[in-house]
């Protein structure tokens, strides 16, 4: 008598999705011998996909329709990388499609569903309304992503483009698909896995600082200076997290001269971030600041940008030492004071030391750019 084909519930390497998948029906059935048993192969009913499962001891000899779906693990194909729980919903979805269509034989399937991963990230970061080649330049400009990873989506998104037009030279092939998907997957894990799994390693490469008894945890700024070899000193004040203190605030907690108390802000020359470092009563003047590395104009970037520039921050505070990589001034009248204070880079802690320390470890040049 003919055997039935089986039910498997499975998680489908080739949709992503926990899927129903079933050995063929006839007239194509295609059974592994007896003494391969338990392995069976099926077809994920979602994608078509061919799955060779570990199914176990076979079941009752019945129509499948009247037994509920076994359990089966899939052991080929092997599941593509893991795509991190902190990568978006939307996102998620189409590196998900993409894969989907690498491995159903649709490589033009593949490499649209990878523009859209390109747009999805672009939407998540909230630059809407655009062609997604000027999107990805505002992320570029807002210091979400760096030259090389601009250069990267550039050329997914051209070949998004080719894949969406009938062309001459004939369809996409199963290797350049393979690859897009691979440099979309690397591009994700970039913007949600790692940098935030770099950010915890800073946290974890802290070292306790001793200061008055007390102990805190060494931020990065102070991680520097203290390889650098400059003397500096640790000023605690109290903190809570409800009530965030400005540097105003700071300052007269601490009792420090306005003067003395400098900020660090970000501002953009083109396409390129600055760092102005000033007293905190002081407003940067944009067009001075432009002046102090001969350009022509300036602009102050906005939150989006500092919080990704900063990822050398210990928290949410911004750290002019944080950040030797970026070309710095330091007020001229900033640097005419015995000592200064900057942000540690963590609410609850103050650093102190003198100008021409600060303007050594921060690579700074020195003008009048404030109001």
């Amino acid at each position: 008598m003919a055997r039935w084909g089986a039910k498997f519930d499975v998680d489908c390497p080739g949709c992503g999705r926990a899927s129903l998948a079933r050995e063929p029906d006839a007239p194509h059935k295609v059974f592994l011998p007896a003494e391969l048993r338990p392995y069976a192969l099926a077809l994920c009913q979602s994608c078509h996909q061919v799955l060779l499962l570990l199914s176990g001891e076979p079941g009752p000899d019945l129509d499948p329709d009247d037994l509920p779906a076994r359990p089966a693990p899939v052991l080929w194909p092997a599941p593509g990388r893991e795509i991190g729980e902190q990568v978006p919903a939307p996102v998620r979805r189409e590196l998900i499609d993409a894969r989907a269509g690498l491995r159903s034989g649709s490589p033009s399937a593949a490499i649209l569903h990878v523009r859209r991963v390109l747009e999805a990230v672009c939407a998540d970061h909230g630059v809407t309304g655009r062609t997604l080649f000027h999107a990805l330049r505002e992320l570029r400009h807002r210091g979400l992503i760096d030259g090389r990873l601009l250069s990267w989506a550039e050329e997914l998104r051209e070949l998004g483009n080719e894949a969406a037009h009938l062309r001459g030279a004939g369809p996409l092939g199963r290797q350049e698909a393979a690859g897009a998907v691979e440099l979309a997957e690397a591009l994700v894990d970039y913007l949600y896995v790692f940098s935030a799994k770099y950010r915890d390693f800073q946290v974890r490469r802290a070292k306790p600082a001793r200061k008055e008894g007390r102990i805190a945890v060494e931020t990065p700024a102070m991680r520097i200076l203290r390889k650098s070899g400059t003397p500096f000193a640790v000023h605690p004040y109290p903190h809570n997290p409800a009530h965030t203190k400005s540097r105003t605030a700071i300052a007269e907690t601490l009792g420090i001269p306005a003067p003395r108390m400098l900020k660090a802000v970000v501002l953009y020359l083109g396409h390129h971030a600055v760092l102005a470092i000033a007293p905190i009563g002081e407003r940067v003047d944009e067009h001075a600041l432009a002046a102090a590395f001969g350009a022509r104009d300036a602009r102050v970037a906005v939150r989006a940008e500092v919080v990704r520039i900063g990822e050398a921050m210990a928290a949410d505070v911004l750290s002019p030492l944080a950040l030797p990589y970026l070309p710095s001034v330091l007020d001229a009248g900033a640097a005419r004071q015995d000592s200064v204070y900057v942000s540690s880079g963590r609410h609850g802690l103050e650093l102190e030391l003198t100008p021409g320390d600060l303007i050594r470890v921060t690579s700074a040049r020195t003008a009048a750019i404030v109001k």
